[in-house]
Formats: structure tokens, sequence, C-alpha cells
């Protein structure tokens, strides 16, 4: 089972705690996500589960593999890819170009950039990417270059990056984040597609409480890189512990 166990994880950096203990699990299948204020760890502990960063203390497991003995490159291999709060895209580059990069464990860099591949390899990766542009709904942008395009087709540029490495968990650092209200909408319902469609769990780091309602099976809230809370929207929403760091009145609305 492609499950994501989280055991007692510690990250410090210089003597400032960004996790503190922090265990729970992400059931194949499911649209798990992780909510709290800036600072709770969420981003930290997405870095540590893919590699990035290396906690103190603590296990993370996917599918009984051990990630904490993974590189980066070696996590996406595993099944697990992640887009960035920050974009990741390359401007120079077209579309297509930028989402093949995320087929990097089949075909590298250079090979993307300058046609190094096997022709019938290069057609197969192209048609997964343009499959996916479909998918999300932006097919006919394959060619267009990447610098000067819209944040939000930027913002699902990344998403397309991450699915083409075939992930079986994808991490989405606030997918939402700078779109307006009718973008998160379609966000929303990409997400639960990815799940419902593709049959990819999902991880998701979002400040739009929302969008993480109404797309979530579960919850963890995070502060001070203490777990506050863990359940069904229903519960988190309601939990006095969340009101109070969180959610605040809008846990009401």
């Amino acid at each position: 089972m492609a499950e994501l166990n989280i055991r007692n994880v510690h990250m410090h950096f210089s003597g400032v705690v960004a996790l503190d203990g922090v265990t729970f699990d992400v059931k194949e299948g499911e649209i798990f996500s992780l909510i709290g204020p800036n600072g709770s760890g969420k981003s930290t502990l997405f870095n540590c589960i893919n590699g990035f960063n290396r906690p103190q203390k603590g296990t993370i497991k996917f599918n009984n593999v051990n990630l904490l003995k993974k590189r980066p490159h070696q996590v996406i291999t595993n099944g697990i890819a992640r887009t960035f709060q920050n974009i990741q895209n390359v401007p120079f580059m077209t579309i297509l170009d930028n989402i093949l990069l995320g087929a990097h464990k089949r075909i590298n860099f250079q090979s993307t950039v300058k046609g190094w591949i096997n022709r019938e390899q290069r057609q197969k990766e192209e048609a997964m990417g343009l499959e996916i542009l479909d998918f999300l709904g932006i097919a006919n942008y394959e060619q267009k270059y990447m610098a000067g395009q819209p944040f939000g087709i930027q913002k699902l540029t990344e998403i397309a990056r991450a699915l083409v490495a075939k992930p079986k968990l994808i991490l989405l650092d606030e997918p939402a984040a700078g779109m307006n209200e009718q973008e998160t909408v379609e966000i929303a319902k990409i997400i639960s597609e990815i799940r419902e469609d593709l049959g990819i769990t999902v991880l998701v780091v979002e400040h739009d409480m929302n969008l993480v309602m109404s797309i979530s099976d579960r919850i963890c809230v995070l502060d001070s890189g203490k777990i506050l809370a863990i359940g069904q929207p229903e519960e988190v929403k309601n939990h006095p512990d969340v009101i109070k760091a969180f959610l605040g009145d809008s846990a009401d609305a």
C-alpha cells in the first residue's frame, strides 16, 4: 500500500524548532491537507519528505521505503513529486519543455533542451505532456514560452511538471496562492480530479480555508511545529485549539 508514514519528526534550525514530534499517516487515495499559521512548519515538513531537509529525529516512510536515506531525485523515483510555493519554471523554455523537466528520471535536462533523445521516446513523453495539459484545461499552450504567461498558467505548469513524473503521491505547496476566486475554484476541481481520475494521493499545504474544507478527506493543523489536531474537516473546524490558534471567528462562518 502506497501510504506515507511520518513518525516523531523533529527539525530545528540553529535552535529554532520547526517541527516538534510530528506524527501522522497519509492513506493511499486520500486528499490530506496541512494548515497552520506562517512559520508553523508546513513547508519544512514538505522539505523533509522530499529530501531537501534532514530531520534530527524521526522517520518518514512511503510505501515502506525510508525516505530519509534518499536524495530528492531518488524520492521522485520512489513515487513522490511536488510543486513549490515559489514558481520554479524556466522562462526561456516552452511550456511543454518546462513540463518535460518533470520526466527527468526518464530523460535528463540536456536531453530535454537539446533534443538528445530517441525520437520515439521524445514523442511518447510529449504525448504524455499534452495529455496532462488537456487534463488541466490548458491545451494548445504547449509551444508558448513561459516568459510573460499569466500567473495561473505558470501555477498549472508547475502542477503539470509534477504530474508528468508519474507520482503515486503529489505534494502541492500552496497551489491557490496568488489565485483569484475563479482560479481557486478551478484549482479545487483539479485537485479533486487528480485523486479521482488519476488515482494519485494528494498532500496539500494551503492557507485558503474554503479550498481546504471543500476538498480534504482529513486535515492536520500545525502550530509552532506541533500538531494541534487531525481529523475530518468538520472536526478540525470546530476544534477549540484550532479556533484559538488559527481559524478564529472564520470557523463560525
